[in-house]
C-alpha cells in the first residue's frame, strides 16, 4: 500500500517476510546516494532505542536479542531515506525494488529475512512504532521470530516532523 503524506494517517505500518537463500551481488542498494544516508546523532540514537525496545520484547518471550549489523542498518536507513525523499510508504519502492532486492544489491547473504516499516509523527516516535508493531500479528511475528538473529534499523525524518522506520531481519 502506497500512501502520500496527504492521505496518510498518523501511524502506518507494513510487514513482509520470506525465506530466501544465497543472495549475493556487489552493487549498491536503491537510488539514494551514500551522502544522503548519513544519519544525525538523534536518528542513530532513535534507531538504537527502537532496537532496545524490540530486544526487551524478545527477552520477555525468552528469545535472544537481535544483533545490529551495520550493513543491514545501511539498507534499512536507505529505504527510510528513500520513502521520505519520494513520499511513499511501502516495502517495494517506486522502482519495483523489494526488501530482498535491496539486501541482495548490498551484497548481504541470508537464508531468510523480513522487513517491518512504519511512519508516525508522534512525540515518542520509537515507542509508538514499536508498540504498533507489537500490536500487529505480522510485525510481532517478525520481531519475535527466534530464527532471526541480526537486524538493521533505519530511521529518516521527513519535512513534516514524521519519522520513517525500516527494520530488516535476517538469519545468517
Amino acid at each position: 500500500m502506497t500512501l502520500s503524506k496527504k492521505a496518510r494517517p498518523v501511524l502506518t505500518l507494513g510487514a513482509m517476510a520470506i525465506a530466501l537463500t544465497g543472495c549475493l551481488t556487489d552493487s549498491v542498494p536503491g537510488s539514494v546516494g551514500a551522502s544522503s544516508l548519513s544519519a544525525s546523532s538523534g536518528a542513530v540514537a532513535m534507531e538504537d532505542f527502537a532496537l532496545t525496545l524490540i530486544n526487551a520484547q524478545r527477552k520477555k518471550g525468552g528469545i535472544p536479542p537481535l544483533l545490529m549489523r551495520d550493513d543491514l542498518r545501511r539498507v534499512a536507513r536507505a529505504h527510510s531515506v528513500d520513502m521520505a525523499a519520494r513520499d511513499f510508504h511501502d516495502h517495494t519502492n517506486p522502482d519495483g525494488e523489494s526488501p530482498w532486492d535491496r539486501m541482495s544489491a548490498a551484497g548481504i547473504a541470508f537464508s531468510s529475512s523480513a522487513e517491518n516499516i512504519a511512519w508516525n509523527n508522534h512525540k515518542n516516535q520509537a515507542e509508538v512504532a514499536v508498540d504498533a508493531w507489537m500490536k500487529s500479528s505480522g510485525h510481532r511475528g517478525n520481531i519475535l521470530n527466534a530464527e532471526f538473529t541480526h537486524t538493521g534499523m533505519g530511521i529518516a525524518m521527513d519535512g513534516d516532523d514524521g519519522a520513517y522506520f525500516t527494520q530488516v531481519f535476517t538469519r545468517d
